[in-house]
């Protein structure tokens, strides 16, 4: 995974952190980053820390299980740091990373539906690792 000279968001789900993905990706080199987390000032306060020439970092107060939410931090990140390389999502007992390598340089709604259902399998699969099978309920447990 190119990180260098990467645009990357940075979802962040309750009780998770974004803070070490954050300094990981801007020590690497990413062009631009974008945190959302749904606690209000916790990402702009990141933001404000990790935000320096050649990185832009802007932190905004979202919540990614919403699509309007995940729609605004799209046209947000592209408005402000350009096109869109990873999208990461940090939950409270792990993270994933999608990249977003393909993604034009202007998302359009068809695309936007695409990363729309990549984040909700990213979230789903953060949340599967931190809900022991055993507690799920009986229609997740046939799902798998």
């Amino acid at each position: 995974m190119r990180v260098t000279g990467a645009v990357v968001i940075i979802a962040v789900l309750e009780g998770g952190s974004g803070a070490d993905l954050a300094r990981r990706f801007t020590a690497a080199g990413a062009a631009g980053a974008l945190i959302a987390d749904q606690r209000v000032g916790i990402a702009e306060d990141l933001a404000a820390e990790l935000d320096r020439p050649g990185c832009p970092v802007v932190g905004v107060s979202a919540d990614i299980r919403r699509p309007s939410d995940v729609a605004a931090l799209v046209d947000t990140a592209e408005k402000h740091l350009g096109p869109i390389d990873l999208f990461c999502v940090a939950g409270p007992d792990g993270e994933r990373i999608i990249s977003l390598a393909e993604l034009p340089a202007h998302l359009d709604l068809e695309r936007l539906v695409e990363l729309v259902a990549l984040v909700g399998e990213a979230i789903g699969e953060v949340i599967g690792q931190v809900v022991p099978r055993q507690r799920r309920s009986v229609e997740d447990r046939a799902a798998v």
